[in-house]
């Protein structure tokens, strides 16, 4: 129950915002010696995110829907780019990036590098522009840099709040645009997973798992989401530079202690 409900948590906390919830995931229970709850708990808050932005942004969603807005199109082609790497390279990325003796190194390394990508964008972006005012360009230059996060360490919400910010998007704007066009990708993602999970049963892992991680990720995310918006109309972005530095620094003395 612990290792459910801290995993669900971080999934909450780190999938919105720019520190990376495929390190955070990798690494905690790297550290902690805690056991993996298995395909179907990751599906489960997969899942749970993916439905919390679904409820925070449904308005959004229905207003693009009505109005025919292209931006609805812009956020199915930038989705292409990630969800086709993230397919065809499935197996590779995990044997060569998570499940590999130094996925704790390339986490922290990652989250390092990333960091003064950040830091650098957020520090000249122009910030004069609404995710209304995008255009296919902006959309698929997003698009293609989501498909950075699949390194881990990047942060899915990073990169495509970075790559915003690059093509002039205000800080606010840039995390919605992130936030509308990580919604597909993400329930597609837990969807995916749950579908390995069908074709290869776990064992030990009830229903009242799978319901408690979508429960408590999807309600921490919602949480999450609205405070990161709120956050970013009238700050910057070093706050979350800083974190993912000393969270990177911190990985790489542990796997070096621990050779």
């Amino acid at each position: 129950m612990f290792v459910i409900l801290l995993l669900a948590t971080i999934q909450g906390i780190s999938e919105f915002l720019p520190i990376s919830s495929s390190a955070h995931l990798l690494i905690t229970p790297w550290l902690l010696h805690l056991s993996d709850p298995g395909l179907g708990f990751d599906a489960a808050i997969h899942i749970g995110t993916a439905v919390a932005l679904i409820a925070y942004f449904y308005k959004d969603f229905l207003k693009l829907v009505r109005d025919r807005s292209p931006l609805l199109w812009y956020i199915v082609l930038a989705t292409i780019p990630g969800a086709t790497i993230g397919f065809l390279g499935d197996n590779m990325i995990e044997t060569y990036l998570h499940d590999s003796s130094y996925a704790p190194l390339i986490v922290g390394i990652g989250m390092i590098l990333f960091s003064f990508l950040l830091l650098y964008v957020d520090s000249v972006a122009k910030l004069e522009r609404t995710s209304e005012k995008m255009t296919l360009k902006d959309s698929l230059f997003v698009g293609f840099a989501q498909a950075l996060a699949l390194i881990p360490g990047t942060s899915r919400s990073g990169i495509t709040i970075t790559a915003g910010l690059w093509r002039g998007l205000k800080r606010e704007d840039a995390a919605r645009f992130s936030f509308l066009l990580a919604a597909p990708i993400s329930l597609g993602a837990g969807l995916y997973k749950a579908y390995g999970l069908v074709k290869h049963p776990e064992a030990g892992l009830s229903i009242y798992m799978i319901i408690l991680g979508i429960i408590v990720s999807g309600l921490v995310g919602l949480a999450v989401i609205r405070w990161l918006l709120k956050y970013l109309s009238s700050h910057n972005m070093r706050l979350f530079v800083w974190y993912r530095m000393g969270f990177g620094l911190v990985v790489i003395l542990a796997w070096v202690l621990m050779r």
